[in-house]
């Protein structure tokens, strides 16, 4: 996969007018290399955006440049009400440094104990943060739910088996469940409790009895 881009002159607030002719400005930038102000064409990146989202590296064949570079979506800002590309930045990964990226969790199987209405799966994560090499990043962490059998069967992290040379990321948890079966709650009937108003003349009144205390009144 791979996207084409050209050199930028235009930024800030003039960068406008490169939208009006379908380009979205951008920049590529990395730990061996100072940002580039860049500009691509919207359908191109809306189409290898869709393919790769952000965990997916590409070829981003910049205007001048002999080879291309391996890039990251690492940020893209769509204007809320007319959903139009405002820009775009590209993380160029160093090939040889490990890095911290999110791949999606995906869910195979079908767990016994919900099919069998006994609870509901529930999942704690869509993605988790992996450590590796540009060349090894998986394109997702795949999930095998059909062996939760019952409400409190899990799967954590410690049970995924990660490809060679990847690991968990440093602020992830590898104790923490990905996926879980919750029971089903029960409903609480709550009965109303009606009392019964002291016939008349009785001895005591209902503010006596209320306050622990039954008293006659005296003729």
């Amino acid at each position: 996969m791979k996207l084409k881009a050209t050199k930028r002159e235009i930024i800030g607030k003039k960068s406008k007018h490169i939208r009006t002719i379908g380009l979205v400005p951008a920049s590529v930038y990395g730990p061996k290399r100072d940002s580039t102000s860049i500009q691509v064409d919207r359908k191109e990146l809306i189409a290898i955006y869709k393919k790769v989202g952000y965990n997916k590296f590409f070829d981003l064949e910049i205007e001048g440049e002999t080879k291309p570079a391996k890039v990251l979506i690492k940020d893209i800002t769509i204007h809320p009400v007319t959903d139009v590309y405002m820009d775009v930045s590209f993380y160029q990964a160093a090939e040889d440094r490990k890095l911290n990226v999110e791949v999606p969790v995906i869910i195979n199987g079908e767990a016994p104990a919900v099919k069998q209405n006994l609870g509901f799966l529930i999942t704690q994560f869509d993605a988790i943060t992996v450590h590796c090499l540009p060349k090894d990043l998986p394109s997702s962490i795949e999930i095998d739910i059909s062996n939760l059998m019952e409400p409190g069967d899990s799967i954590s992290l410690t049970s995924i088996q990660l490809p060679e040379d990847v690991e968990w990321g440093s602020g992830v948890d590898p104790s923490s469940a990905v996926v879980y079966i919750a029971s089903f709650q029960k409903e609480e009937v709550v009965e109303e409790v009606v009392t019964a108003e002291p016939a008349e003349g009785a001895g005591g009144s209902a503010t006596d009895v209320a306050g622990g205390t039954a008293t006659e009144k005296a003729e």
